[in-house]
């Protein structure tokens, strides 16, 4: 059969946004030094973990009650989250890392390769709504924009949900044209896997609603499809949320109402704004008012433009709505959308000025919607790399070591992550100090020191039987009030703990302090193990192994 023309120039320019995505994600990762330097902030080494937890469960420990080996590995490092996050993407990962490397470098590798699929979707649908060149225009457009380069900066889920997002929209559309089971069961496929990456991928189940309203389809509505499928995705989708929503809920930082629903929409609307500035919204609003006006004559350029308007509501709805936080990332999924918006428009204006000067037009508007994207890279320092591959290693033979990990808690669980992909036998334990010498619940509040002096401090340490104690100094100054009683019970007279490495941050002002027992250390593994999983996750646990 042959390819039409059209179609085979729709490839080419989704295969090369693909391409464009992927440079520019490497210059990204070199610029930033994100490659070189791992993880650091908060929530980076608990994802990455937790696809190596699912690596390690299926390689050696498949059949077995995961929520028990998932308890008993946090008992050896305290970094796992499954069940605060879902974990469908920590199942891609984790199926990843039985063949390639558990290092952070993989981590971003296969991040980037993620992070570029929704340029794919955006220079197949560009090209045909305004031709192949605005197409790679608007692919360049989008992965330069400051909420792109962020997504390849860090290691994150919101990259993984866009991709899905994205693909979620395309069958959605494909079931909206032609209706059928095929189509809506991988709608209903790609929303099940949505939601299952992220909470908030709650936002494609919105996402036909305003589809519908904009282009009255509601007789879909009137179709056995979407019910029955969904019914099917929901016995997968129910029962995870069903045991984990008190566990997630404590990542909530607002109260929701009106109040929250304010703050977060035009906090929202203002992340828009920025990454595409001030061009950006006028552009995209031209497209659907031009696009609004010829929706009789083409119906279905007013389709996909309509998924495109969907699912920019769809998300601004769900963070408005739900007072999980208010973070620029949560709006990575209508980025795609909004950049093609926004590049329609600008295709749009340069037909209304016409003749020679339509091209230059259009180039000027591409151009200042990137100024905000060159802008962010021009200003953004590099990551830190806090030395966690260069932790010492403890010798295969020697008896198991407890280690006492402080600092932020994006270094905590940098160096807890480089720690356990040394130990796939789970035979050393890591505590992490900001829970072994301190009390505050899941997002850090309600912060109280749990000891009085330095003294109590290193009774602790000698009684856990600590060998070892990791101090992560960012800008060369103490993470909290507990960081600094342990730096102080460090260095007591009687203490019998020395310095045998000092580790200066890459990139940027800091150190990475390794002391070590002075002495036979011997694991009090009874206590470690007795500071346990938290009340939530072993709840868990004890219903799942029920």
């Amino acid at each position: 059969m042959m390819i039409q023309p059209q179609h085979r120039s729709m490839a080419w320019s989704a295969l090369g946004g693909y391409a464009l995505a992927l440079l520019a994600g490497a210059l990204v990762l070199a610029h930033v030094h994100a490659y070189q330097a791992g993880f650091s902030g908060a929530d980076e080494p608990a994802h990455f973990l937790n696809g190596v937890f699912v690596s390690n469960y299926l390689h050696g420990h498949a059949g077995e009650n995961p929520m028990a080996y998932a308890a008993e590995y946090y008992l050896h490092y305290p970094k796992i989250s499954i069940g605060h996050w879902p974990p469908a993407y920590y199942g891609l990962l984790g199926v990843l890392l039985l063949a390639l490397p558990a290092t952070p470098q993989i981590a971003f590798l296969i991040n980037l390769l993620v992070a570029a699929l929704p340029a794919a979707a955006l220079g197949w649908t560009l090209a045909w709504l305004a031709g192949r060149r605005l197409a790679l225009a608007g692919c360049a457009v989008y992965v330069l924009t400051p909420l792109a380069v962020e997504g390849q900066a860090f290691f994150m889920l919101d990259q993984a949900l866009t991709a899905c997002c994205t693909a979620a929209a395309i069958a959605w559309l494909a079931y909206a044209r032609c209706p059928g089971w095929n189509h809506a069961g991988v709608f209903a496929a790609l929303c099940a896997c949505a939601v299952l990456i992220k909470g908030n991928g709650w936002l494609v189940v919105l996402m036909p609603l305003f589809h519908m309203l904009l282009t009255r389809g509601w007789r879909l509505l009137g179709l056995p499809h979407l019910y029955l499928t969904g019914l099917a995705a929901a016995t997968i989708i129910v029962p995870w949320y069903w045991l984990t929503a008190s566990i997630a809920a404590d990542g909530f930082n607002y109260q929701a109402g009106l109040p929250y629903a304010w703050q977060a929409l035009t906090a929202n609307l203002h992340t828009l704004l920025r990454n595409l500035g001030y061009a950006g919204a006028p552009l995209a609003l031209l497209a659907i008012v031009v696009e609004y006006r010829r929706r009789l004559a083409a119906p279905q350029r007013w389709q996909v433009v309509g998924a495109a308007i969907s699912l920019i509501l769809a998300t601004l709805t769900l963070q408005s709505l739900v007072p999980a936080d208010i973070d620029a990332r949560y709006l990575a999924p209508a980025l795609p959308a909004y950049a093609a918006l926004a590049a329609l428009g600008a295709y749009h204006a340069g037909a209304a000025v016409g003749g020679w000067t339509a091209r230059p037009a259009i180039a000027v508007l591409m151009l200042a919607m990137l100024a905000p994207g060159i802008a962010h890279l021009a200003q953004r320092g590099p990551k830190v790399d806090l030395r966690a591959a260069d932790l010492p290693a403890v010798p295969p033979l020697q008896a198991p070591a407890v280690w006492i990990i402080d600092g932020s808690s994006g270094a905590e669980g940098a160096l807890i992550a480089a720690l356990a992909v040394r130990d796939p036998g789970l035979r050393h334990y890591a505590v992490r100090a900001s829970k072994l010498l301190a009390a505050s619940d899941f997002m850090g509040r309600r912060y109280a020191l749990k000891f009085a002096d330095a003294q109590q401090v290193l009774d602790e340490l000698q009684r856990l039987g600590a060998r070892y104690v990791v101090l992560v100094r960012l800008d060369n100054a103490a993470a909290f009030p507990h960081s600094a009683q342990l730096s102080a019970a460090l260095r007591l007279p009687r203490a019998p703990f020395r310095r045998v490495l000092t580790l200066p941050h890459h990139h940027r002002a800091g150190v990475t302090e390794v002391y070590a027992f002075d002495g036979a250390a011997k694991a009090n593994i009874g206590a470690v193990r007795q500071l346990g999983v938290p009340a939530k996750g072993g709840a868990l646990t004890s219903s799942t192994h029920q």
